[in-house]
């Protein structure tokens, strides 16, 4: 028995083995699909890397691209330069010689035959736009740049998410704070310490020559964790302190008592108190020399007041309970039901906001509303039915006396304006100006009125009017493309501030600043200088 057994199990061994032969020998015989087959066979052209020549040139001018292998294609092909269409002058064995089009801007110079694309170098086309060579920043910052604000001597303090400026804080960083010469270069005399532990949106400055910076932050130089997203400065970048007695000793803290629970995305100075907007729901303030009983020790008390995106401070932080406030309640009005992104301050006090709201102390506003300096609303400044979707920015040009607002509306008070519209001093459209049609997609992020009459617009845009043009343009007055200044490459990021300054020749200088990487195609980080010829 037990041999048949030994017989049985080793016959059946031997089959199993056989199973698995046979299945090995299958596996090799199988032949699988190429995954690649049915490709498009190669078009057999190749874009020299060379610089065409010439290397840049007007709109209208001819410009020749080496290449190789268009003959066959000579009838079927297509030429663009940074997505405008070129017209075709000539094609041979060596290359193509096309014609700058008349809305061309700087960028890659490219064939298309059907759906395939072969792409060359790129051609720079001349404009009256142009980087300012004398602006000696030729690394910036390693991060965005939010706010600038002038100096009478000229010089600039910058503020931040960075904490590098050209290359100059590798050891020691430069912490979201920065003061720079009027050409760029930077100024070591402001005495920032270990700087912000956050980032900073708005600087402003007081009657005294201090200066308020609020942003989102709890650290300044060594005060860990004593600020709430705003704080006062000394003139020289030191925090202005005082000393409090505390439950068991002395301490040295913020002069500037109080702060709010969220980021603080602008702020205010008229008279002897700060107005910030921001997305934000509690004012707090620290309570000082009380003490933990249990542990024996100073403990910190912080009090707070309900109160929603909008607040007013005195200069020392305390709470100013005369702007839209509810005393039966002991908190604030119900004030904008939505972040406020930008805002603008009149010489009188009033304040204009703008944002992602559409009701103020529960009456309607659709996005924009402008207040009394007790924070009623002012009724004549006469916005009409408002924005049908949020605002971006709020900018003011004092020469013409016109707002300028950017955003993803696409009407303002019943009047079709895509994402730009253009406001009298009143609050009423100015019909002058009209903005071209917009993708659903584009983002207008940011817009002002330069002194020359000239709209600068910087968002997420790839078209304008059916023109090419990459996150940043110039529109005259009327809201069409500025003849002649929009010749400069796609912007790889955007433009949230523009100072205007004039060289020894009077020529209008933009000092731009935000959150980009290159300019016209060459690295630009986060700041440039453009000249208008």
């Amino acid at each position: 028995m037990r041999c048949m057994q030994k017989y049985y199990n080793a016959l059946l061994l031997s089959g199993l083995c056989m199973m698995l032969l046979g299945s090995c020998k299958n596996n090799r015989e199988k032949v699988y699909d190429d995954p690649y087959a049915g490709g498009k066979p190669a078009l057999g052209i190749r874009m020299s890397t060379d610089f065409p020549a010439p290397r840049l040139g007007d709109p209208g001018s001819t410009v020749t691209f080496k290449a190789t292998g268009l003959m066959p294609y000579r009838s079927d092909l297509q030429f663009f330069i940074n997505s405008e269409r070129a017209e075709v002058v000539s094609v041979d064995s060596s290359g193509i010689k096309v014609k700058v089009p008349e809305n061309a801007s700087t960028g890659i110079g490219y064939v298309t035959i059907g759906d395939r694309i072969v792409f060359g170098p790129v051609f720079r086309v001349n404009g009256k736009l142009t980087s300012d060579n004398t602006f000696r920043a030729l690394v910036g910052s390693n991060g965005y740049i939010s706010k600038v604000l002038p100096l009478a001597d000229g010089r600039m303090i910058l503020v931040g998410s960075f904490s590098n400026y050209e290359n100059k804080g590798s050891v020691k960083p430069l912490n979201r704070i920065i003061l720079i010469s009027k050409d760029g270069e930077l100024d070591r005399s402001l005495q920032i310490g270990d700087g912000v532990g956050g980032y900073l949106n708005t600087i402003t400055t007081l009657p005294n020559g201090k200066m308020v910076i609020g942003g989102g932050f709890s650290t300044y130089d060594i005060h860990l964790g004593e600020v709430n997203n705003i704080t006062v400065l000394n003139s020289n970048g030191t925090i202005d302190s005082m000393v409090v007695r505390t439950f068991l000793d002395r301490d040295t803290v913020p002069a500037f008592n109080g702060g709010v629970d969220g980021n603080i995305q602008r702020a205010f100075v008229h008279g002897n108190t700060i107005t910030a907007t921001g997305n934000f729901n509690f004012y707090l303030q620290r309570v000082y020399g009380k003490s933990d009983y249990r542990a024996k020790r100073d403990s910190l008390i912080v009090d707070s007041v309900r109160i929603k995106n909008l607040v007013r401070f005195f200069a020392d932080g305390s709470l100013d309970s005369s702007f839209n406030y509810n005393f039966l309640l002991h908190r604030s009005n119900d004030g904008p039901n939505g972040p406020v992104n930008d805002a603008f301050m009149q010489e009188d006090g009033k304040l204009i906001i703008a944002g992602r709201f559409t009701r103020y102390n529960n009456e309607s506003v659709n996005y924009i509303v402008r207040l009394n300096t007790d924070g009623t609303i002012d009724r004549a400044f006469k916005v009409g039915t408002g924005a049908d979707n949020y605002i971006s920015s709020i900018t003011y040009n004092e020469a013409t006396r016109r707002f300028m607002l950017s955003g993803n509306f696409t009407s303002f008070d019943g009047k079709v304006q895509n994402g730009l519209v253009m406001l009298n001093e009143d609050g009423s459209v100015d019909p002058s100006f009209k903005g071209a049609a917009k993708n659903s997609d584009d983002n207008y992020a940011y817009a002002k009125q330069l002194s020359n009459g000239m709209v600068l617009v910087s968002g997420y845009f790839k078209n304008y009017g059916g023109v090419h043009r990459g996150h940043f343009m110039l529109l005259d007055h009327t809201g069409a493309l500025a003849r002649g200044y929009n010749t400069t490459g796609d912007l790889d990021g955007i433009v949230n501030g523009v100072l205007e300054t004039r060289n020894f020749a009077g020529q209008l200088q933009l000092l731009i600043t935000g959150g980009f990487g290159k300019f016209d195609e060459q690295p630009a980080g986060n700041i440039t200088r453009l000249l208008l010829k």
